[in-house]
Order: structure tokens, then C-alpha cells, then sequence
């Protein structure tokens, strides 16, 4: 009976120290999951800011150039209605653009190993 008893004991603890190794590798897998998300959006804030800037001063030196044609109020008009249709095509395929490419990026991270 005590070597039943002792069996018992030792299954129990072999069993806690399973779930709580398992524990620990899941809360490890998703700090690095969280890292890796973290890095991405950070990485695309800074590339938006960046591209940002990059079109600003683009489109001012393409409004100068347009300006020698049409005058500067016109160039700023042409400029504004282009980024309206940029706009209009992002609107019109977000789904490609932007919703499945985030929505791969997040599965494939935490669904694949």
C-alpha cells in the first residue's frame, strides 16, 4: 500500500512540474510573440513617419514644378485631387492592401511556430 502511495505522489508531483514547465513555455512563446508584434508596429510607426515626410517634401517640389505651368493655387489643386484619388484606391481595396496582408502577418505569428 505504501509503494501504491509513494507511486501516487511521485505521479502528482511529475504532473505538477509538467503543467507548470508548460505554463511557463506558454507564457514565454507569447512574450515572444508580444516582442515581435511590438517591433513590427513600431517598425511601421517610424516607416509612416518617414514616408511621410518623404511625400511632403516631394509633393512641395512637384507643386513648384507644376506651378511654371498653371500657377502655384492650380498646382496645389492638381496635387490635392491626387492625393484624393490615392485615397479613393486605398478606400477601394483595403481589403487587399491592408486587411488581409495585417491579418496573415498576425496569424502566421502566432498561429506557426
Amino acid at each position: 500500500m505504501a509503494d501504491k502511495q509513494n507511486q501516487l505522489n511521485t505521479f502528482w508531483e511529475e504532473l505538477k512540474s509538467t503543467l507548470k514547465l508548460n505554463v511557463d513555455y506558454a507564457k514565454l512563446t507569447a512574450a515572444e510573440k508580444m516582442t515581435m508584434l511590438l517591433t513590427s508596429v513600431a517598425f511601421a510607426l517610424l516607416a509612416f513617419v518617414l514616408v511621410s515626410l518623404i511625400m511632403f517634401f516631394l509633393s512641395l517640389a512637384i507643386v513648384r514644378c507644376i506651378a511654371t505651368g498653371v500657377g502655384i493655387i492650380w498646382a496645389y489643386f492638381i496635387m490635392c485631387a491626387f492625393y484624393v484619388l490615392i485615397l479613393a484606391a486605398i478606400l477601394a481595396f483595403r481589403k487587399q492592401l491592408i486587411i488581409n496582408p495585417i491579418a496573415r502577418f498576425v496569424s502566421r505569428l502566432f498561429f506557426n511556430s
